[in-house]
C-alpha cells in the first residue's frame, strides 16, 4: 500500500510541474535546502559573491521538513515554490536530499549539482544507509528516486569521493572536486566575532584557563555523554562550551555548572575563534575544524553501538590522529596537558581536503556561472 501511495505521490508532483515546464527558464540559479529554515552559511557566500560579480538571478529556498501534520502540508505548499525556481531556473544547487529535485523529470538543460552539508563522510548516509535502523527504507528510497537526478557531486578530496559515490548511488564520473564556501569561512579569521563571543562568554577571555568546545553529531534522542565530561574536568582550569546539534533533544537534559557553557547563538566556527581545544567525535566537524591547527580530540565512547545504527566510513582509531581518539573520558582528559602532534592533524585534514583552497567561494560560483551559460 505504501509503494503505491508514493509512486501516485511521484505521478502527481510531475503531472503539476507540467504546468510550471512552459514557463521560460532565466540566466538563474535557485539554492534549496531542508537542512535549515533560514539561509544557510554556504548558501548565503555563494548568494552574495553571485550578485556581487555576475548578473545571475538567484532563489533561495531554504524549509525544514519537520514531522507533525501541519508542518508536512507547510512543506507540502511550500513544494510549489520549488516547481517555479526549478522551472525558471537553468541550475539547481542542494545541499540535502531534496524530493522535488529527485523526483521529478527536469528539462534537459538544467544542471543540478549536489554540494552536501558537510566537507567529508564520517558516517554513512544516503544510500549506504537504506534498510538501517537510522536509514530510509528500502521502498522509500526506491519510490522517491533517493539522490537522483545530480549532474554534478561537489567534494573536497579522492578519499571524500569514494564516500559520496556510495552515499548517493552515483558514478565517479559525476564528481567535481571544488570547495565548499565554508572552508573560505573557517580560515578566515574573525575578530569581530571574537569580540562578540567575549562579550557574550566573558569567563572564556581568562587567560590563565583553555578552552575547550564540544561537538558532538547527532544521536537521535540516544543522549550525548556531556556529563561524563563535566564530571571530570577541572573547571579551575578549563572552560566547556557544548554547541549540541541543531536536531539534538533540547540542552535542559544536561547538568548546568559554573564554567560550562551551551552556545546556540554563534555557529560551530565561529568558536574556533576563541577555542583551545576541540572534542568532537562523527560529525564532519572533525575535518572543518582541522583546517584551523587547533588540538582535536576524538570522543568515541560509543563507536561500537553508533556504528550498528549509522555506519561509519572513517575508522578513527586508524586515522593519523588515532592516538587523540577515545573511548574513555579520564584517558582523554589525561592527554590535554601532553604536547600535540600538529603534523599527524595536517595529515588527517589533506586526507579530507586535498582541494585548492583558494577563494571556494569564487571557484563554486564561477562554475554556478558557467553552467548557467552554457545551457
Amino acid at each position: 500500500m505504501k509503494k503505491i501511495l508514493l509512486r501516485i505521490f511521484v505521478l502527481m508532483m510531475n503531472f503539476i510541474y507540467l504546468f510550471f515546464k512552459p514557463l521560460k527558464q532565466k540566466n538563474k540559479v535557485t539554492f534549496v535546502s531542508r537542512q535549515s529554515n533560514t539561509e544557510t552559511l554556504d548558501f548565503r557566500m555563494l548568494r552574495e559573491n553571485i550578485e556581487n560579480n555576475s548578473s545571475l538571478q538567484v532563489d533561495v529556498l531554504c524549509k525544514k521538513l519537520d514531522k507533525g501534520v501541519g508542518n508536512t502540508f507547510g512543506y507540502f505548499l511550500h513544494m510549489f515554490s520549488q516547481m517555479h525556481s526549478f522551472a525558471t531556473s537553468k541550475v539547481i544547487v542542494t545541499d540535502s536530499y531534496c524530493i522535488l529535485l529527485s523526483i521529478l523529470r527536469h528539462k534537459k538543460n538544467t544542471a543540478c549539482i549536489q554540494t552536501w552539508h558537510a566537507l567529508s563522510a564520517v558516517k554513512k548516509f544516503g544510500c549506504e544507509t537504506v534498510g538501517r535502523e537510522d536509514g530510509s527504507s528500502e521502498v522509500v528510497a526506491t519510490e522517491m528516486k533517493m539522490h537522483h537526478n545530480y549532474d554534478y557531486v561537489l567534494c573536497s578530496s579522492d578519499v571524500t569521493a569514494e564516500y559520496f559515490c556510495k552515499g548517493f548511488g552515483c558514478t565517479k564520473n559525476k564528481i567535481t572536486k571544488i570547495g565548499l564556501p565554508r572552508i573560505d569561512y573557517i580560515n578566515q579569521r574573525k575578530p569581530d566575532i571574537r569580540k562578540a563571543i567575549f562579550r557574550k562568554y566573558p569567563e572564556l577571555e581568562d587567560k590563565n584557563k583553555k578552552n575547550i568546545i564540544y561537538v558532538p553529531t547527532m544521536r537521535r534522542g540516544r543522549g550525548v555523554d556531556v556529563n561524563g565530561i563535566i564530571d571530570r574536568l577541572d573547571f579551575n582550569r578549563f572552560n566547556l562550551v557544548v554547541r549540541l546539534h541543531p536536531l539534538e533533544i533540547d540542552n535542559e537534559s544536561y547538568e548546568k555548572r559554573e564554567g560550562v557553557i551551551y552556545d546556540n547563538d554563534f555557529l560551530s566556527y565561529d568558536m574556533l575563534e576563541v577555542a583551545d581545544i576541540v572534542i568532537s567525535d562523527y560529525s564532519s566537524f572533525v575535518v572543518e575544524s582541522s583546517l584551523r591547527d587547533i588540538p582535536l580530540f576524538l570522543y568515541i565512547y560509543d563507536v561500537n553501538e553508533y556504528g550498528k545504527y549509522n555506519g561509519l566510513n572513517m575508522d578513527f582509531e586508524s586515522e593519523a590522529i588515532g592516538k587523540y581518539a577515545f573511548r574513555n573520558c579520564d584517558e582523554m582528559i589525561s592527554s590535554f596537558d601532553s604536547a600535540y602532534d600538529m603534523d599527524a592533524l595536517r595529515t588527517f585534514r589533506k586526507k579530507y581536503v586535498d582541494i585548492d583552497m583558494a577563494d571556494c567561494t569564487k571557484q563554486l560560483s564561477e562554475f554556478i556561472e558557467r553552467l548557467v551559460y552554457e545551457n
